[in-house]
């Protein structure tokens, strides 16, 4: 009993006792701390990855959404591939802007002591494309048909400094028949490009769509009209006109010279005959708005037109405007020569716009894009941007040329 009783009493190996316990805790915060650095090693690679397969996806001059989901996926290999199970992934894309969510399991290897088995470790990104191309000055916004934009006969067109673009998911979204000739900056379809001739550069398919950049236009405040039943200028006539309502069209056949402001042309067309000689009777410019019953444009430039828009306000930029409510699916002529000017988009959303020039129509419009539901072009005729020359009431669609994360 008395050597158990002394066993007691001994406190010789408190020390050693002791410090194993407190080497425990120790030791778990340094296994911890090897896991967590682990995990955030993990963490930037996933994060690495993830901002890759976005930027790389984004920046595709020429894709689908579809395909751009695809290549973002490429960047993370599947289940079962390789003995690592891989993160779980998810990717959008909605015109051109692709997110990927990323998230990634770190199996433990001190942590799993203590009931901790795994970290989750995340990453984000998001990615759009930049804009930073050329301008497009020709714009189709149908999404299906066939040839939105044509290129027929014996045209010879050229714009040099600026895109051709389709919104038309078609095979032949941008089409160029018979011995046409055709120069662009660059050429960009939803669909494909149907050519006769070699394109130079070569053409950009399955494009994104780009966003009617005038949709938001609101129509002029409703008025009566100050001109009832159409108004004609005979030629020979001379006329001064001002701006205001002119219900029932607007034929000018004569020599017109107009104030600046807004013509809106209601129930009728815009009619400029071959003889016609039209300008702007003083500093500004001029907008006219197609709207009601028949609205369109008929114009043939070949006797001297010279025209420019309004460069403030709500039309800014805008020559010719239809309203997209109006006489949907009429076709509008714009015919032209050298002594035709103009400076302003013609903007017909949900018509067809028929351009037949000849001697190099448009050399002297230095900002003349045309944006229609269809366009198509017959004759010579030259096509410039100049993003210098007019501000327009939105911004026009330039060529999305490389991409950046914005998360």
């Amino acid at each position: 009993m008395s050597i158990f009783r002394k066993f007691l009493r001994d406190r010789g190996g408190n020390v050693a006792v002791g410090f194993g316990m407190a080497l425990l805790p120790l030791a778990a915060l340094a296994g911890a701390a090897i896991d967590y650095s682990r995990a955030t090693t993990t963490k930037e690679q996933l994060q690495a990855t993830t901002d890759s397969a976005a930027l790389s996806a984004a920046r595709l001059a020429s894709s689908s959404d579809a395909q751009r989901v695809g290549i973002a996926q490429s960047f993370f290999p599947p289940s079962g591939v390789t003995s690592d199970p891989g993160p779980a992934v998810s990717v959008s894309a909605s015109k051109g802007v692709v997110t990927i969510n990323a998230t990634k399991s770190y199996k433990t290897s001190f942590m799993n002591i203590v009931g901790i088995g795994e970290i989750q470790v995340h990453a984000h990104a998001m990615a759009i494309p930049t804009v930073e191309g050329p301008p497009v000055c020709v714009l189709a916004l149908n999404q299906t048909a066939p040839g939105a934009v044509t290129f027929a006969g014996n045209t010879a067109f050229s714009a040099p400094n600026c895109v051709v673009y389709s919104n038309s998911s078609s095979a032949s979204g941008i089409s160029v028949q018979g011995s046409a000739s055709v120069q662009a900056a660059a050429y960009c379809s939803a669909g494909g490009v149907s050519s006769s001739m070699l394109l130079t550069p070569t053409p950009q398919t399955s494009c994104n769509r780009v966003d009617d950049p005038f949709r938001s236009l609101t129509p002029p405040a409703s008025a009566g009209c100050d001109y009832r039943n159409g108004l004609t200028v005979n030629p020979n006539n001379t006329r001064a006109l001002s701006p205001g309502v002119y219900c029932g069209g607007l034929n000018l056949k004569g020599t017109v010279t107009l104030s600046p402001g807004l013509y809106v042309i209601k129930d009728g067309s815009l009619s400029i005959g071959s003889q016609a000689n039209v300008s702007i009777s003083a500093a500004g410019g001029v907008t006219f708005y197609l709207t009601g019953l028949n609205a369109g444009l008929d114009m043939d430039g070949s006797g001297g037109v010279n025209l420019a828009a309004q460069t403030t306000g709500p039309y800014a930029g805008l020559l010719i405007v239809q309203d997209r409510s109006s006489n949907v699916g009429a076709t509008n002529k714009l015919n032209g020569n050298s002594s035709t000017t103009l400076k302003g988009a013609i903007y017909t959303p949900t018509q067809v716009l028929s351009v037949n020039g000849n001697s190099s129509f448009g050399q002297t419009s230095d900002f003349m894009p045309l944006i229609a539901d269809q366009i198509s072009f017959s004759g010579s005729s030259v096509a410039r941007l100049d993003l210098t020359a007019m501000p327009t009431a939105a911004p026009l669609p330039t060529l999305a040329s490389g991409a950046r994360l914005t998360q």
